[in-house]
């Protein structure tokens, strides 16, 4: 079942698709990486789409769901048989229908280089959320962080000068936060393109 909303009171944010289903593909195209790549293939290019995923029972594609909603800047929530659907797609939908920030970008400058982030690409944000980015840098120092994105279609920046990244030590909880989510990532790759051997070396020593 597909649901939309495109109203003229919300021009300018982005197009919210959800998608609910009770189980695994079993019509048309079945190979679940070639599902994702049609929907990115035949998102509209005219405006930027989310897509927002709901899984129903517990015969779900959890793996499917979730690369799908990320892939498309949406979320992915499921709802269990004795779940009242109606409540979770309505909480849900109130939270989703404030926009704060969209096409959330984070850059640390030219001089810091920056790599592994996760989440990636960043979701967007809305109201009452935080969105916690973690990611690996060669030399600490100061360093100006800018955050970007789009209000209702407009560009939006803010700077934030005078930040610092440490130069050695730090919070170890930060060091595991980081680890979790690049081994998610790989196991995630595992899932899609099966289990390659440097990708299973690299969730080991990271684990380790």
């Amino acid at each position: 079942q597909l649901g939309g909303r495109a109203d003229d009171d919300v021009a300018g944010r982005p197009g919210y698709l959800l998608f609910m289903t009770d189980g695994l593909p079993t019509q048309g195209e079945t190979d679940p990486q070639r599902i994702v790549e049609n929907a990115l293939d035949n998102r509209p290019a005219e405006r930027s789409v989310r897509l927002f995923t709901f899984g129903v029972g517990y015969d779900v594609n959890t793996d499917l769901l979730g690369e799908l909603s990320r892939q498309m800047g949406g979320r992915s929530v499921y709802v269990q048989p004795e779940e009242p659907i109606d409540e979770v797609v309505s909480g849900f939908y109130a939270q989703i229908g404030k926009p704060v920030l969209s096409n959330v970008t984070v850059d640390f400058g030219d001089e810091m280089l920056v790599n592994d982030q996760y989440p990636y690409p960043l979701p967007d944000l809305f109201a009452g959320e935080q969105l916690v980015v973690t990611g690996r840098y060669r030399a600490g120092g100061p360093v100006t962080v800018t955050l970007s994105g789009e209000v209702n279609s407009a560009a939006t920046t803010f700077i934030y000068p005078g930040q610092q990244l440490v130069k050695a030590s730090g919070d170890p909880f930060v060091a595991r936060l980081w680890a979790t989510r690049k081994i998610g990532a790989l196991l995630d790759q595992v899932r899609r393109d099966g289990p390659n051997p440097e990708l299973i070396d690299a969730i080991k020593q990271l684990s380790l």
